[in-house]
């Protein structure tokens, strides 16, 4: 079974899978729902881009979304600062992301693990004694 080693394939994929986090984490908590009314203004603004080196690995990932998304996750905004009474935090961004970061530091290291062992198999190949 070949390996999948493609680090930019990699990141695109759990750029994606956080993304989905995102969005789930939203409308269980029904943030952008007002009444019968939905909006989802909030999980329609996310968006990914993996920055890549000349070598085509990835050197960062980048999200975007609505920023008063951040307001919504820490419960403050018009007026209300953070720890006053008034709004309740909505915590949709902060818990999932840094799961979802663990997360990646795992496959991250296989990846980097299954790459470091093709790079000696093939060099002791491709090596004439």
């Amino acid at each position: 079974m070949a390996e999948n080693l493609d680090l930019k394939l990699t990141a695109e994929a759990w750029a994606k899978i956080v993304i989905e986090r995102w969005e789930r984490k939203i409308l269980r908590l029904k943030i952008g729902q007002y009444g019968n009314n939905s909006t989802h203004e909030l999980a329609k603004s996310f968006t990914h881009h993996v920055i890549t080196n000349a070598d085509g690995n990835p050197e960062q990932i980048e999200f975007t979304f609505n920023y008063y998304g951040k307001f919504v996750d820490m419960g403050v905004g018009n007026g209300v600062k953070y720890g006053e009474p008034g709004r309740k935090a909505k915590a949709w961004y902060s818990k999932t992301f840094f799961s979802q970061i663990e997360q990646f530091k795992i496959i991250w290291s296989e990846k980097y693990g299954l790459k470091a062992q093709m790079t000696i198999i093939d060099t002791i190949q491709n090596t004439t004694i």
